[in-house]
């Protein structure tokens, strides 16, 4: 399933980042023999940053992770860099020298990101994943999009549209679920997605699941609440034939006043709210007019 920025990307367990000297970046190590200054002169803004980040490697090296931390900040108060975005996020992702923070280790890997380093992208989409996921089983729907939304106004502040990204964020981390079978998990993220942003593609999703009775006990009702959901909301080229056909079939097995019975059973769902259809009086009169 496409969409969003999360990905399977595992973390570099060491040397983040090449040496600065090493490097192809605009900062390039500077000995400080052999450049005529004297003790005395200041250093340039350039040979500080280079000086930092050989000190934040060094502790790297040295598994001194809390140097490390304290020197690729003392970088970024000078400037943004990309190397000291890059391995502070890693870092902190990590928990190596400080709390683990999967939100502000894929904030710094998203800076990293935006000066160039395509890897910082896909761990900051890693670090989305493991935050969302992290005790899913213990979160509601509701809680999981709000932790969504949490990180993409921490992570991308400068995006425009905060609740497309949530629901993007949110497809791609129930879409990862379901890709490696963890059902329930995937249900409850396009659930999220569903309820809270209106996303049609993602009450598509449930609606499949909920008709399956993959990740959630079977519901034709539930199925076919999600699938006129997603007709309306952007999905009508998935949702639309599979909606009818629905209909179709529930008209062709039932009697007459046994179909309308189902459909004003669903337009009562619609109107008191289920665990599996949330209180919609607009899509309530729908169904009960259908009915």
């Amino acid at each position: 399933m496409q969409g969003g920025r999360a990905n399977g990307s595992g973390f570099p367990r060491k040397h983040p980042h090449p040496l600065p000297e090493q490097a192809s970046h605009r900062h390039h190590g500077h000995h400080h023999e052999g450049h005529g200054h004297h003790h005395d002169e200041p250093m340039t803004q350039e040979e500080a940053i280079s000086s930092l980040l050989i000190l934040g490697q060094v502790a790297l090296d040295s598994q001194d992770y809390e140097s490390a931390i304290e020197a690729y900040a003392s970088v970024l108060k000078i400037e943004p860099n990309e190397t000291a975005f890059y391995n502070l996020g890693s870092l902190r992702a990590r928990g190596l020298g400080a709390r683990r923070d999967f939100v502000e280790g894929a904030r710094l890997f998203h800076q990293a990101e935006l000066l160039g380093n395509a890897r910082a992208g896909k761990l900051c989409g890693k670090c989305m994943y493991d935050y969302i996921q992290d005790n899913i089983d213990g979160k509601t729907p509701a809680e999981v999009y709000a932790s969504m939304a949490v990180f993409v106004s921490s992570v991308y502040p400068e995006a425009v549209e905060k609740q497309l990204e949530v629901n993007r964020g949110l497809l791609a981390v129930a879409g990862t679920h379901l890709s490696k079978g963890e059902y329930a998990e995937a249900a409850k993220g396009f659930r999220a997605a569903a309820e809270f942003g209106n996303d049609g593609h993602a009450q598509y999703y449930l609606a499949v699941l909920y008709n399956g009775g993959t990740g959630v006990s079977h519901n034709d009702l539930a199925a076919l609440y999600w699938l006129d959901c997603a007709v309306d909301n952007g999905a009508a080229d998935e949702a639309q034939g599979d909606r009818d056909n629905m209909l179709a079939a529930l008209r062709q097995s039932m009697s007459e006043s046994q179909f309308h019975e189902v459909l004003a059973k669903l337009a009562d769902c619609c109107e008191k709210g289920t665990p599996d259809i949330p209180i919609n009086q607009e899509k309530a009169v729908r169904w009960r007019d259908f009915a």
